[in-house]
């Protein structure tokens, strides 16, 4: 027991030095609110309010280097999640929102002269988090506008994309998490 605690008390002070996590791991420190570089692997929902589930690990790097697009024919492209990456008019509604001239891609963003990318907690706070304004957003066929709190825009981004990959290809199905499959990316909270 004595050794598996100086075991993992030395690898928390080699990520800590380095600032790097062990291959495979996921980040838990905190999230550089923009960088050039794209990472390999993620937790979001580190600090989830639910009672009922935790963070989810997001693995970054199949997501966009393997062909999970809805059908699985291609690479998701980048602004499938960072859609502020791209220009305003390729924007599809509701999205209003649009920070570059160009599309962000991998190439681009190894550039010299490409923007960092903004994670999604840059403009969607937690909700209660009322350090600035929450991006407000009225869908097709809703009267009332939703604010699009972090937890709103992963749930919106991740289900939505699963439920259609589900739709195009049922073989999918239990494979991946749809909209009902809360813990199967969610860890249980302790």
């Amino acid at each position: 027991m004595k050794l598996i605690v100086v075991l993992l008390a030395c690898v928390s002070c080699l990520i800590v030095v380095s600032g790097k996590a062990p291959a495979g791991s996921f980040s838990r420190g905190p999230v550089k609110e923009e960088s050039k570089t794209q990472p390999k692997q993620v937790v979001l929902d580190k600090d989830s309010q639910s009672d009922k589930y935790g963070e989810v690990a997001f693995n970054h790097e199949n997501h966009t280097t393997k062909n999970y697009n809805v059908d699985g024919t291609a690479v998701i492209v980048c602004t499938e999640c960072h859609h502020t990456d791209q220009p305003a008019a390729a924007l599809k509604a509701p999205l209003k929102t649009s920070e570059r001239d160009v599309v962000l891609t991998a190439a681009l963003l190894q550039t010299a002269e490409a923007k960092p990318v903004k994670t999604c907690r840059t403009c969607h706070l937690q909700a209660g988090d009322d350090s600035a304004q929450l991006p407000v957003v009225t869908y097709a066929g809703k009267t009332t506008p939703t604010k699009m709190t972090n937890e709103i825009a992963y749930h919106n981004n991740c289900n939505v994309c699963h439920d259609k990959a589900i739709v195009a290809r049922p073989a999918l199905k239990g494979k991946i998490p749809g909209t009902n499959d809360c813990l199967n990316c969610h860890k249980p909270v302790s």
